[in-house]
């Protein structure tokens, strides 16, 4: 495969998050066929699940890989604090994706 997974560039800071697009017409193009499209991003089932189900919630996705976590364990540790916010468009967005992950029970 000649293209590195989006989690992987994502992390060493070669795309952004909405890059990923790019990454999902490669691998409909037959790049990495191979693979699940999950794994050809370079996310776990869970990772990729919660994505599809939340776009939003990508950035936490890439902050817990980042930070050696898996997503629930990164926004429990910054629940009321700084960072999340900081990694939030808004204030509103991240008590959005919270919200949202307490209603679902994976948070």
């Amino acid at each position: 495969m000649s293209k590195s997974k989006f989690v992987e560039d994502a992390l060493g800071g070669a795309v952004g998050p909405n890059d990923i697009d790019s990454y999902i017409d490669a691998w409909h193009d037959g790049e990495g066929a191979e693979l699940e499209l999950h794994e050809f991003l370079g996310m776990t089932w869970d990772e990729y699940r919660l994505w599809v189900e939340k776009p939003v919630t990508l950035r936490y996705i890439l902050s817990a890989r980042r930070n050696g976590r898996t997503v629930s364990e990164e926004l429990a540790k910054n629940t009321g604090g700084v960072a999340l916010a900081a990694r939030a468009e808004s204030a509103k967005e991240a008590e959005s994706v919270l919200s949202w992950l307490r209603k679902t029970g994976r948070l």
